[in-house]
């Protein structure tokens, strides 16, 4: 149960950000002048519902790598062993799930990192019938998984160099290239496991740039993430470009912003909320943004690129979540959407 809640619960349908191990944040008007948490059990989070950290008893969660955060659940990956997980941080409810190096693709790709993962459906829903799509590896390739499957399959005619998937209107996989291509993945065949992957637009973009898919109120939005070098920390993020899928022209067309809607992007299942839902607590034509990028993985300069960029002003302003202090910051932070189906 929540540490330190039991008289202010925060809302389910509204995003946690998930603090890294050794985060020693200060409550405020909570436990004044003491650390939020000591040991390994505790997991901490940051609510911009009530701009302070609140905590967890998660041990499960300790010093693993966050793959994903979807449906409720987080994705796990035991960086030594390279088993996968699925945990659900509310009810502490563990799922697992076939490990990499059982798989038939783990050896034939040298870096071996699961960078994202999504899930179809919550498993506490409909727990004979989820899948799993990922992004794996160096060459960043498409794998998923099943339900009561064995091992993870590659879906060997995605190609490569992909960077987000999602879940679109509930039941579309999508997934994205660096450049653009965007393909809708069935991993459905008449009940057997073979995964199909059609292309629905060509690559469209070679502005360099980290890519995202979001859902807004029923049409598909690609977001560009632009990000320069920063003398302390190796990288940070200074604009963002959005366009939204003409699916009768098949085309990107450009959007100068995102209307009522704000936009949370990172580790997470990219996903949009309407502000005036949550009036004064976040901001309209936004997009807060954790530290996800794909070619640092080995670094020690990753996880301080977070904040809220206005579509607006085209300015990025801070989260309200300092980890200026910390030079090592892993897990890296990832937003949270709570589930209690």
């Amino acid at each position: 149960m929540l540490v330190d809640l039991a008289h202010n619960p925060l809302p389910l349908d509204f995003p946690w950000l998930m603090l890294p191990d050794h985060h020693r944040h200060h409550h405020h008007g909570v436990h004044d002048g003491a650390e939020a948490y000591e040991n390994q059990n505790l997991k901490c989070f940051f609510s911009l519902y009530t701009h302070q950290t609140h905590c967890l008893v998660l041990p499960e969660a300790f010093e693993k790598t966050v793959c994903g955060s979807s449906s409720g659940w987080l994705i796990l990956r035991d960086e030594t062993t390279s088993s996968v997980a699925l945990l659900n941080p509310l009810n502490r409810a563990q799922i697992a799930l076939p490990q990499l190096c059982s798989s038939p693709f783990y050896d034939q790709d040298p870096s071996r990192v699961l960078h994202k993962a999504v899930l179809s459906a919550d498993p506490s829903r409909y727990p004979f019938d989820y899948k799993v799509l990922a992004i794996f590896g160096e060459k960043r390739r498409l794998v998923c998984y099943k339900a009561r499957d064995k091992t993870w399959t590659v879906l060997q005619d995605a190609g490569n160099n992909y960077e987000d998937i999602i879940l679109f209107k509930g039941e579309e996989l999508l997934a994205t290239t660096e450049i653009g291509k965007l393909v809708l993945c069935d991993l459905d065949d008449d009940g057997c496991f073979s995964p199909r992957v059609d292309e629905i637009a060509p690559p469209f973009t070679f502005k360099g740039g980290k890519v995202y898919l979001v859902g807004i109120g029923g049409e598909l939005v690609m977001l560009i993430r632009f990000v320069q070098d920063n003398p302390r920390y190796g990288h940070e993020t200074y604009d963002f470009e959005a366009y939204r899928y003409d699916q009768f022209e098949g085309e990107w067309e450009p959007i100068n912003g995102l209307g009522e809607w704000t936009i949370f992007v990172g580790h997470n299942h990219t996903s949009a909320i309407k502000a005036q839902d949550f009036k004064g607590l976040i901001k309209p034509n936004c997009i807060y943004f954790t530290d996800d990028s794909l070619d640092m993985e080995d670094s020690l300069m990753v996880g301080h690129d977070l904040g809220v960029f206005s579509m607006e002003d085209r300015k990025v302003e801070l989260l309200g979540c300092d980890l200026s202090g910390f030079m090592y910051v892993w897990p890296r932070p990832v937003w949270f959407m709570p589930s209690m189906a």
